[in-house]
């Protein structure tokens, strides 16, 4: 006995329905940005010696292909890692490979978009993509990477955000970021005199690991000297003449938020020596 039209009609429609056919379009995964091409095995190698992996690192690759930069730091270092790639193709190569290594216990791989994954946790980030993924990416890396994040890419710089390192293989390069600190703005912070506590204003211009600025001591404002910012370290050097001899102070210490602190070591004035130091933003 035939069915009837009706009845045929509503298995076809249910079954459109349950294919995700009907009304709106399905949501579809985002093609890669990137063709796929392995970055050479000796570069990567160079690349983590670049970064000075070490067993405690967490190891993100961004873009990871077939898994070789977080497999070799897992088995060449000890470092965990996590790789990172919308092509489920390459997340299963890179599962196998890891099996393959032995270093499964260490290493994980996702199959997501890496403009929506969490980078937090990294230590080390690497990168293969492409100029202006590079740069699209830049502002993410800069606000939740914590400061003394290495970063290295292949092939690609990012834009006018200089190197620390570069490398280069025969005709191929590579290249070496540390993310700094956020430093700019005024600061102040004390230090003893023969009049006492005397206040001081540090005020500092910054382009990603480059910071100038200027210094407003008791007798003047002077820019400070050699100047730097790397990771969370901060150090700069200042030249002033109170009344009487010279004085030469050279900061070092640390960024913790909206604090400064450290050691200034004075040359010259009843004060020489070393002494503690905090700034305050």
């Amino acid at each position: 006995m035939k069915p009837k039209r009706w009845a045929v009609r509503f298995a076809i429609v249910f079954v459109i329905l349950a294919l995700g056919l009907g009304g709106s379009a399905p949501s579809q995964s985002r093609v890669p940005d990137v063709h796929y091409e392995p970055t050479p095995q000796l570069i990567v190698e160079e690349m983590l010696k670049m970064a000075e992996v070490k067993r405690d690192d967490v190891v993100y690759d961004l873009g990871c292909g077939d898994g070789r930069f977080v497999i070799t730091a897992a088995k060449k270092y000890g470092a965990r890692g996590e790789g990172i790639d919308i092509d489920p193709a390459r997340i299963k190569d890179s599962n196998r490979n890891a099996r393959i290594a032995k270093v499964q216990d260490k290493v994980k791989f996702t199959e997501k978009d890496l403009f929506e994954t969490d980078i937090r946790e990294a230590t080390v980030v690497a990168l293969y993509l492409l100029p202006e993924l590079n740069l699209q990416l830049r502002p993410t890396l800069l606000k939740d990477l914590k400061p003394g994040t290495r970063i290295v890419s292949y092939e690609f710089d990012m834009g006018d955000w200089q190197p620390d390192k570069m490398g280069r293989i025969g005709q191929k390069r590579f290249y070496f970021w540390v993310v700094p600190a956020d430093v700019a703005g005024k600061w102040r912070f004390s230090f003893p005199s023969g009049k006492g506590e005397e206040q001081f204003g540090l005020s500092l211009t910054q382009k990603f690991q480059e910071i100038d600025g200027w210094i407003t001591t008791p007798v003047s404002t002077v820019s400070p000297l050699e100047a730097y910012v790397i990771g969370d370290r901060i150090g700069f050097l200042l030249r002033y003449q109170p009344p009487g001899k010279q004085v030469e102070m050279r900061f070092s210490g640390r960024v913790q938020g909206n604090t400064l602190n450290g050691f200034v070591e004075v040359s010259g004035g009843p004060f020489a020596g070393k002494h503690k130091w905090t700034a305050r933003r």
